[in-house]
């Protein structure tokens, strides 16, 4: 029994201060009862305080945004609902003609066949009047739109014919060149021209603005023209295509600019070249009298050599040429001009215009609505 009663003996445990445990190193040194707590700063004591006070807000304001959050999904759960309830309150009667079925929400209607019934309805009811009404009232600007159509159909008459005159004078001017290639070359007729003394006249390049002499002047203006002409370009996405006319256009296509080109083909000196001029070849320029009489004689000189008379044909050509194209021009603009007061008019007496405008006719007795000026 003493071997029991000591064994259950408890023995007082020294406290080891400073020292781990063997068996935990992990655990730290216990202090003992009678050991004082040791003074914190100040200042230790402030940042902990505030970091505790740091976190209490972070929850709060977790705990806020979790609410917010709660109530915009209970929101959106509702407003179904409520939008429901909204417009099941305030539905009507459909205002198609015999329909009973309620609207649809923000509509008057309760299918889009019901609104084209109802609109057809009001058309058959206020159509026929309003044309009555048209009729009985005369409109000035109608008899203006009547006017201007004529003088458009006089004018395109008359530019129809001016073109076909141009089409007859350019088969004549080939015509007149063929004859003057087929004349003989006379070369007494040199001596009479070079017998003028013009080798000390001078006159200035409308191009350049080089003097030249008097007798090579026509040749080195064309040639300046050509250089410059070149460096400019005249060009559409699309080529011409005229009925019942010919060589108007070039119309060469170029790959780098992908367009083509709208110079005269007769004056393009991008892509036509004159042709070389033979030995034996005559001129053949028709000659005239006072300046606008024509004979029937031609020059005969050798084409190389006569100065007066050249490049005669490209230039005859490109002046008929020019000439067809104002024609052409001008009909398109009278065109454009017919179709403008055609819709103009169509629109006056249309169906939009005669539901939405109404002219009132105080006076049933007077037809004329137009105001008077009294004499």
């Amino acid at each position: 029994m003493r071997r029991e009663e000591a064994g259950n003996v408890q023995r007082p445990r020294k406290k080891q201060v400073g020292k781990t445990c063997q068996h935990f190193p992990g655990l730290q040194p216990m202090m003992s009862d009678t050991e004082e707590f040791l003074p914190l700063d100040p200042a230790l004591k402030k940042q902990a305080v505030n970091v505790k006070k740091m976190e209490h807000m972070k929850k709060k304001v977790e705990q806020k945004k979790k609410k917010q959050q709660k109530q915009k999904l209970m929101a959106k759960r509702k407003q179904p609902e409520q939008m429901a309830a909204k417009d099941r309150a305030p539905l009507q009667q459909c205002l198609g003609p015999g329909c009973v079925y309620p609207t649809r929400p923000g509509s008057k209607y309760c299918s889009d066949n019901c609104g084209m019934k109802l609109a057809a309805d009001r058309i058959y009811e206020i159509l026929p009047q309003r044309i009555q009404q048209w009729k009985n009232s005369p409109c000035i600007a109608e008899e203006h739109g009547k006017k201007m159509l004529e003088r458009i159909h006089r004018e395109q008459q008359d530019t129809q014919t001016y073109l076909k005159d141009m089409e007859r004078h350019f088969h004549e001017l080939e015509a007149i060149i063929l004859r003057g290639k087929q004349q003989a070359v006379y070369n007494n007729e040199e001596k009479s021209e070079d017998g003028r003394d013009s080798s000390h006249l001078k006159i200035f390049c409308v191009s350049c603005g080089h003097p030249t002499n008097m007798r090579v002047a026509l040749r080195h203006m064309e040639r300046c023209f050509a250089k410059f002409e070149c460096k400019s370009s005249f060009g559409s996405l699309y080529p011409t295509c005229i009925e019942g006319t010919s060589r108007l256009f070039c119309d060469r296509y170029d790959p780098k600019s992908k367009r083509y080109c709208k110079r005269l083909q007769v004056l393009c000196p991008e892509h036509s070249k004159d042709p070389k001029v033979l030995d034996d070849e005559v001129c053949g320029c028709p000659l005239v009298h006072n300046v606008f009489e024509l004979t029937d004689n031609f020059c005969h000189l050798p084409k190389r050599l006569c100065n007066h008379h050249y490049c005669w044909e490209k230039l005859r050509r490109a002046e008929v040429d020019l000439q067809r194209i104002r024609a052409l021009q001008k009909l398109e603009e009278l065109s454009v001009q017919e179709h403008k007061v055609r819709t103009a008019m169509m629109n006056r007496a249309g169906l939009v215009a005669l539901m939405l405008h109404q002219t009132v006719q105080h006076d049933p007795l007077t037809s004329d609505l137009r105001s008077k000026v009294d004499s």
